[in-house]
């Protein structure tokens, strides 16, 4: 699943800042996005409201100062970003827990908003992921926030429990959760074969023919190839993922992907899983060796990616 983004709403004043301070904070969260996407650029940006009516004071929304002439790169940079509101995730990627039956406070002891429940510092947590704080305050500047988690047990008792939610207010405080968001979202698995065994769970949104499991299984531990191919394979996962929200036309890839030439198309072309020839033209590159990935883009019966070929450039040898 992408790298889940979520507007802490919590982190709004309660009262109407100066223009100049308003500004300056949506620049700052703007930055803050682009920080994180550098990490995952099919990172999804998550509010409990559509983000033009996210509200920056009391009477300040981000659509109020795009409408007055100001941050309309800002503004038109979050409108490109994927974005879902309100928070609410499709039942495909919630899993077994349900985030309904969660409650989320922060803890009483903070210096602001203390027993408030917490929406999107509380789905962070849920769904391992980051909250977004506007820099209103000392308190949302920490890079963790500790909150009190209230949930049913499975055998129906009341849990409460001390958890902690990453958080950012800035560029700088991406870059000090780096390492743990990475972790995140680098690979559990330590060769080809081990991928192509779990590879339902890894990249649920690829499907791969017959043909490709001899190319995967045989990428041994500590082969540099694995990474690349891991990166290659979770972004098209990943752009297929964020495709299904957004409902856009065609995915948006985090690297090139390119048809391959009219001439050299016929060797591209394998049999799928039913057994037809199909032309496996799309590609991308795994450097910095002579290797590539292609594959086709469905939309039927569900949006997916059938992945043909993982390995040496095809006619090469």
């Amino acid at each position: 699943m992408p790298l889940q983004l979520f507007l802490n709403e919590l982190s709004v004043p309660n009262e109407q800042p100066a223009r100049a301070v308003s500004i300056k904070r949506l620049k700052q969260l703007v930055a803050t996005v682009r920080q994180a996407r550098g990490l995952d650029s099919t990172a999804i940006l998550n509010s409990h409201v559509p983000l033009s009516n996210f509200p920056l004071g009391d009477q300040t929304t981000i659509a109020s100062v795009r409408n007055d002439g100001e941050c309309i790169e800002e503004s038109l940079y979050l409108k490109a970003v994927n974005n879902r509101s309100p928070m609410a995730l499709t039942k495909e990627n919630v899993g077994e827990e349900d985030p309904d039956l969660c409650e989320y406070r922060i803890q009483p002891a903070a210096p602001v908003q203390s027993g408030q429940i917490a929406l999107g510092l509380g789905y962070a947590h849920f769904f391992r992921g980051l909250g977004l704080s506007l820099a209103s305050h000392e308190f949302w500047l920490e890079q963790s926030i500790e909150l009190e988690l209230t949930k049913l047990t499975s055998a129906g008792e009341i849990s409460i429990v001390q958890v902690s939610a990453m958080n950012a207010d800035s560029p700088s405080a991406i870059d000090f959760n780096a390492d743990q968001i990475r972790a995140l979202l680098a690979p559990s698995f330590s060769s080809g074969a081990e991928f192509w065994e779990r590879r339902a769970e890894l990249c649920p949104n690829l499907v791969f023919i017959p043909r490709t499991r001899s190319q995967l299984e045989g990428i041994q531990a500590g082969d540099p190839l694995l990474e690349q191919t891991w990166a290659k394979l979770s972004g098209i996962d990943k752009a297929i993922g964020a495709w299904k929200i957004s409902k856009a036309k065609y995915p948006m890839f985090p690297f090139n992907v390119r048809p391959e030439s009219k001439s050299r198309r016929a060797l591209t072309e394998f049999k799928d899983n039913e057994g037809y020839m199909r032309a496996f033209s799309d590609h991308c590159d795994l450097a910095p060796s002579e290797c590539r990935i292609h594959f086709i883009v469905e939309a039927e019966p569900h949006r997916h990616a059938l992945i043909g070929h993982i390995g040496r450039e095809l006619g090469i040898g």
